[in-house]
């Protein structure tokens, strides 16, 4: 019974063997299911598309590309062809079929599963049943003996676990000159993006062989979109079906080059990201959050024909907001301002959405319900001062609209001078008790330092991001003013150059 690995290439490999013959988990895996994965490697990855493809995985050396077995190499007399061929088939049977060898054991065992190690060689060089780089991305060749336990080179592995190393592509996509596998903490969400990679990859390849092409086109967007928009799919698939006990997770995707400049580059979205995404699809959330989706993605432009006509629009390869969640938490207070407050974002790139951002044309998007349940899932803001903020937004759009006005609003919104602002927030305490007839106050002195103060006499780094948080509530219960009283786009836009705080 195989069972998850913990290792991102083994797991995402049985991931893809498990969704390709219909299975719910690894422990479902059986020999019939090993006997047809292994049908289509033999078929598929001795011609193109995959034979080139695949070599971003395992080398130009691997077994279904060496060009020392390649019985299709012009001006061979038959004899080596089918000489060739023969070493072709003995080393594809080495590498997806040694499962099927239940009465030869080694004593070495697995370093990913545990069970017996491959009894037989993989490379003319390794000891039998040990892996090295033409088998597993990103090992050291089958000679180096650095970082392996006692100098001794390559990795021991167990016939299912090869074979599923075998299967991995096919369950990662493609990303410019890289493959991408997804890794989580729970084996129903990497089986999830194994099965949406493979999938396509499956398909492509059929597509690509009926058209007589040698090359598997690359996924339509950039890699952290592509990410993020699989992730929420998923979700969104989830909710569909009502799925309620699976739990969010944390995960981690490898972009990764195994052929002549091998490369990693690993990117994380923590559990407190993954597990605001889950909870944008509750009703509560889900309909504003896919309009704040909607306008973060690239606006592509029209390019015109030679003759002047207007191209086909590509599909656009960013969505900002998508690429943003990868700078969380670390700067939240940006995305807070961006994508909540929809303070525009200056842009050297012209198709770049966030340069027309608008808290004035846009207040429809600007909702208290969904920046509370980022504060609560990213930030882990403590609820008391949730409560705190929300409150002050209530009192000081009351006062907005009763008192302070258009110069008010503009001047808490703009302001960027932290003396300047406390002596605001004073002088508007004071106001606002006259208002109510001394029955009321902006806030107690509890409440200040909730919000504004860390301690009892420091301000809070972040108090720019508090000041926009509170304007968040302000601009939802001031909708309906800000109609009769719009301010200037330019007036609004003054803080979107202010410095992280």
């Amino acid at each position: 019974m195989l069972t998850y690995t913990g290792h991102p290439f083994v797991d995402v490999g049985l991931a893809a063997m498990a969704t390709y013959v219909g299975k719910a988990s690894f422990a479902e895996l059986t020999e019939q299911d090993f006997d047809q994965v292994a049908r289509y490697i033999e078929a598929n990855y001795v011609r193109p598309p995959l034979r080139g493809h695949l070599t971003m995985a395992f080398t130009a050396n691997a077994w279904f590309i060496q060009d020392a077995f390649n019985p299709d190499k012009p001006n061979l007399t038959a004899e080596k062809r089918a000489e060739r061929l023969k070493t072709r088939e003995r080393w594809a049977r080495l590498h997806v079929r040694q499962w099927e060898d239940a009465s030869t054991t080694s004593d070495e065992r697995c370093v990913f599963t545990g069970l017996p190690a491959a009894a037989h060689e993989l490379s003319g060089k390794l000891q039998a049943g040990r892996v090295g780089r033409n088998q597993m991305p990103l090992l050291q060749g089958d000679e180096a003996i650095n970082f392996f336990a006692g100098g001794d080179p390559g990795l021991p592995i167990a016939p299912q676990a090869l074979l599923a190393l075998q299967f991995m592509p096919l369950g990662c996509a493609k990303v410019g000159v890289g493959l991408l596998a997804v890794h989580a903490d729970s084996e129903a969400l990497t089986l999830a993006f194994a099965h949406k990679f493979r999938a396509q990859n499956v398909a492509a390849v059929t597509q690509m062989q009926a058209a007589g092409e040698d090359k598997l086109p690359s996924a339509p967007r950039a890699l952290k979109t592509l990410l993020v928009e699989v992730l929420l799919e998923i979700e969104g698939q989830r909710v569909r079906e009502q799925r309620r006990s699976e739990t969010a997770a944390s995960l981690t995707a490898y972009n990764f080059n195994n052929g002549k400049s091998p490369q990693l580059v690993i990117y994380h979205l923590p559990l407190q990201i993954t597990s605001f995404l889950r909870a944008v699809y509750a009703p509560a959330y889900k309909d504003v959050w896919q309009q704040v989706v909607a306008r973060g993605w690239q606006q592509v432009v029209a390019k015109r024909t030679k003759k002047g006509a207007a191209a086909d629009l590509p599909p656009p390869r960013h969505n900002y907001l998508f690429e943003d969640l990868f700078t969380l938490p670390q700067q939240a207070a940006r995305f807070i301002r961006t994508y909540f407050l929809r303070v525009p974002s200056p842009s050297r790139y012209e198709d770049d959405p966030r340069r027309n951002y608008s808290p004035q044309r846009e207040r429809e998007l600007i909702t208290w319900p969904l920046v509370e349940l980022f504060l609560k899932e990213v930030l882990t803001m403590h609820e008391e001062r949730v409560e705190q903020i929300r409150l002050l937004g209530d009192k000081l759009a009351d006062y907005t609209r009763r008192q302070g006005g258009k110069q008010f609003f503009r001047q808490f919104f703009t302001e960027r001078e932290t003396y300047k602002f406390l002596n605001l927030l004073s002088k508007t305490n004071i106001a606002y008790t006259k208002l109510t007839q001394g029955q009321d106050t902006l806030f107690d002195l509890d409440g200040y330092l909730l919000v504004f103060m860390e301690g009892d006499d420091m301000l809070r780094p972040d108090w720019r991001l508090a000041r926009d948080l509170v304007l968040i509530r302000m601009v939802e219960r001031l909708k309906d003013w800000l109609v009769d009283n719009p301010l200037p786009d330019e007036t609004l836009q003054l803080d979107a150059t202010d410095k992280e705080q």
